[in-house]
Order: C-alpha cells, then structure tokens, then sequence
C-alpha cells in the first residue's frame, strides 16, 4: 500500500531507506571495518523486549497523551542507551548535554502528547550532532501533513511537483509566516545532521509533518499559510492539513523515491561513457551480477570513461565498494579506519566477547583482489556522481575514491562528513513506541590529512536549479559529458 510506503519512507529517510533495502542481511562482527547497518529494533533490558512484543498492535498516533511516568520511563531508558553506547560518551556526557537533559525532565511534569514528547527525546538526540545517530517520527494514517512536494535547493526552498494551486517551480517564501532562512535555522536544531546539505534534504521532507509544523508554530486553524514566488509575482496559498492516505504528496514520493530497480547502467557509446546507478548500498547476487554485466557492457564497447551514480543513496553496506574497485586497475588502496566502543547493549546485538571498553583499528590497506577476467579490468577514467542525499557508505564510496586518487568526484556537496560516526544499535522507547538508533564506531577515513570536512565536498561542483528540476534536465551528467570531451 501507498501510506505504508509513504509512512516507512519518512520514518527511515534520515538514514538509509531501509524499506528499500539497504541495509544489510548479515550480522556485522564488532572486529571488522565494514560500515553497515542493521534494521531489526531490539531493545536492551529483557523488560523492555517483553513489553514492546506485547503491545506490538498498538496503534498510537502523534496525538496519544503519555503520562509523566510514560515519558520518565521513555528518557531513562533513551539516556541510559546513549550513554553506554555512544563513543562520543564514553567518558559521560559533556556539561552541555546534561543541560539539555536536565532541561528534558523540567518538561515533562505534565501530561504530553506523543507528538510533542518526540521533540524533547530529539533534542538530546540532537545534542551529539551524528547524523547516524537518529530517533523516528513515527507516523501512520491517522496523522496529517500539508500537501506539498518541496525541494531544497542552493538558493532556497522550491515547489518540486505540481499539487493544486501549487505549481512545479514555485519559490517559498515563507510557512506559516516563517521566511525559509529562518525554518532552516530552525530545523538545525531539529535535525541529527553534520552539515546543511542534510538539514536542507531532511528537511525539505519533515517540514510538511502535522508534528514539526505545529512545533515551529505555524499552523493556524489547521492551515498553513505559504507564501510563493511565482516568476513576478508573489501569492499566499492557505493548505490544510490532510491524512496522509488522501495526500497527492503520497504518490509523488513513491515515484520521486521508490524505484523498483536499485542497481543499473547505461552505455553510451557517443561518450564512450558507462553510468553504473547505484541508489542503495545492497551486498548481494544482484549487485554483484549487475556490476558484472556492467563491466562486460564497458569491454564490450569499448568504453573509456565510467561513473558510478551516487546521488540517490544513503548507505547501507560498505563492501559494494571493494566489489566494484575489483573492476579498477588499482593494486591496493586504503580502507577506513574505526574506533570501537563496546557495550552490553552491542553484545546483545552483535557477537562480541567484550561488554565494555574501547578499541581502535588502524586504518586498513586493502590489497586489491581483481578480478579473473584480466581484459575486464578497466584502465580508463573513473567518476563519481554526488548529491546531499549521498550519505553513510554511499559517502565512504565517494571519500575512497577521493583520497585514493582513484577517480574524480562530480556533483553537490554530500550529506555525510567523510569522517563520521556511524554502525547502528536500533532500540525502541518503551511507552512512545519511538524507533531511534544510535552509533556504536566512529569512523575515520582512509585520508585523515584532508580532515576537517563536515562533507565531500566534489572535485568538479554542479548544483541543480530549479530550471534543471522544471526543464528535466540532469546538470552533473551534462556536465560530466563535457569534462569527457574536453
């Protein structure tokens, strides 16, 4: 079903589709540096297990009401998890997050509603700036958006589909009498995120929520003023707040987001330029088989310039990056280094014979195992294509190119700092039923002379525009297709 669709893909966008299958199937040993991520929530305390399966039916929507004992439980258990598990804690909060915590139980002396208590827990979330490191608003039918398909772009906020009176193209202005420049500040405090390029494309997806909207205050009787630009003219268009199921959003997001085929390419001879379209970092039979046709396509034809498109891609696991570096004429590189933080809550999670303690892995040279067929080896030039969606080891694949000199980066700024926390924990509040997931490695890239960077930034850097987006045309491969005839 759609809502399902449209409910999954908001909860875990933040992130790494998981609906889409990104994350991986295999468990990940605690010793190893492949970044991965598990979708199964567990939670730590055997009560807590027991109590999440027993109300595994029940439905609550962000207007439930939870008791001061409800939410006390709920923050107890979310300081406890963050605390034990987090690298960043390993030595106990820093005095800026214990206000903030302090701060979070001074708020629930009263009765809250669920939609309201998520903004509390979000902002200790927050507090540890790991984009990795996420707690999920849940949503389901029940709950209400406003019907508008936004996108984020260099120079502001834009109208991305045509719904009503709204039409592709439009500038936002404001919500709800907020300018854009301020929502964005706004949801800065909103967001896990280490750079703007992830707060403007989480953003863009939660500011349409009945939850985020009535928090920044911008719903009046159960509308949203948006003021637009419109080429010349400016127009204020009232939206009201709709369930998600009779949405046009819904479908929109299904087509933008949701593709049936996660891993393809193109040949084109004119060029001699082969795309591999990677939106979902999958180690399986189907990467593996479609990397090999890829690679036979570009024997076949005699390919001399390839690209591997990342721009849709938020993660998942990191080995699709050795497979396809099989493919180079590269005879060893150098992978990531991690430091570990061990923790009961890890064990019950992944195998590990240690409950605690901390333990670092130096950065790894990878000797590069090519592949068989000796022609297939490509010997010619090598792109990646970026975005502010590229994200986790969609990113690492970007950033192993980079500080390999393996090939060029082209595209936007990623979302993702090269250098990063990252490996997730999934656990569950008890009462609220939030979803939230926390870092357990923090990762170093194999370069860490080019650090500090809160992104990858591209060597050649292409921004989409708003004529791009009303024009179908596709800016980093256009321009990509010049770098190649120049």
């Amino acid at each position: 079903m759609k809502l399902k669709k449209f409910v999954l893909f908001t909860i875990t966008v933040m992130l790494s589709f998981n609906l889409l299958g990104c994350s991986p199937k295999n468990s990940t040993n605690l010793g190893n540096t492949e970044r991965k991520k598990e979708t199964k929530v567990t939670n730590t305390s055997k009560e807590n297990k027991q109590k999440g399966n027993s109300d595994k039916e029940k439905k609550q929507n962000t207007n439930t009401i939870l008791s001061h004992k409800e939410m006390k439980e709920d923050l107890d258990f979310l300081v406890e998890t963050l605390e034990n598990v987090h690298p960043k804690t390993y030595n106990g909060f820093s005095e800026e997050q214990l206000n903030i915590i302090n701060t979070a139980y001074e708020q629930i002396k009263e009765p809250l509603k669920i939609g309201a208590f998520y903004f509390i827990a979000n902002e200790i979330v927050c507090s540890f700036k790991d984009a990795h490191t996420n707690i999920y608003l849940n949503l389901n039918g029940e709950d209400t958006i406003i019907d508008l398909f936004p996108v984020w772009l260099r120079d502001g906020l834009y109208v991305k589909e045509s719904i009503g009176e709204l039409q592709k193209g439009d500038k936002i202005l404001s919500l709800g009498g907020k300018k854009t420049e301020d929502l964005l500040i706004e949801l800065s405090k909103l967001t896990p995120a280490e750079n703007d390029n992830w707060i403007k494309s989480i953003g863009s997806l939660n500011i349409i929520k009945e939850p985020y909207l009535r928090y920044l205050n911008i719903i009046e009787d159960n509308y949203v003023n948006v003021k637009i630009q419109r080429k010349d003219k400016k127009m204020e268009i009232k939206l009201p707040l709709i369930a998600i199921n009779t949405s046009k959003t819904d479908s929109l997001m299904d087509e933008s987001f949701i593709h049936e085929k996660w891993v393809s390419f193109t040949i084109d001879n004119e060029n001699s330029l082969g795309i591999f379209k990677l939106d979902h970092c999958n180690y399986n039979d189907e990467y593996k088989e479609g990397l090999n046709d890829f690679f036979q396509e570009v024997l076949k034809n005699n390919i001399q310039n390839i690209a591997i498109d990342l721009r849709e891609n938020t993660g998942g696991n990191s080995r699709v990056i050795n497979e396809f570096i099989q493919y180079l004429d590269v005879d060893n590189y150098f992978g990531y280094s991690s430091e570990i933080r061990y923790s009961s809550e890890a064990r019950n999670q992944r195998p590990s014979e240690k409950l605690s303690g901390y333990k670092s892995h130096s950065v790894n040279k990878i000797n590069n195992r090519k592949i068989g067929v000796t022609e297939m080896i490509f010997k010619g030039t090598v792109y990646a294509i970026t975005s502010p969606f590229t994200f986790s080891s969609a990113n690492d694949f970007a950033v192993v190119f980079r500080d390999n000199n393996i090939g060029k980066i082209i595209g936007e700024p990623t979302g993702n700092q090269p250098s990063s926390y990252g490996d997730c924990l999934q656990f569950k509040l008890p009462n609220s039923k939030y979803d939230y997931q926390v870092s357990f490695k923090n990762w170093k890239r194999p370069n860490t002379a080019n650090d500090p960077e809160n992104c990858l930034t591209p060597d050649i850097i292409v921004y989409t525009t708003i004529e791009d987006i009303i024009n179908g045309r596709d800016p980093q491969l256009e321009k990509l297709k010049e770098v190649i005839k120049e």
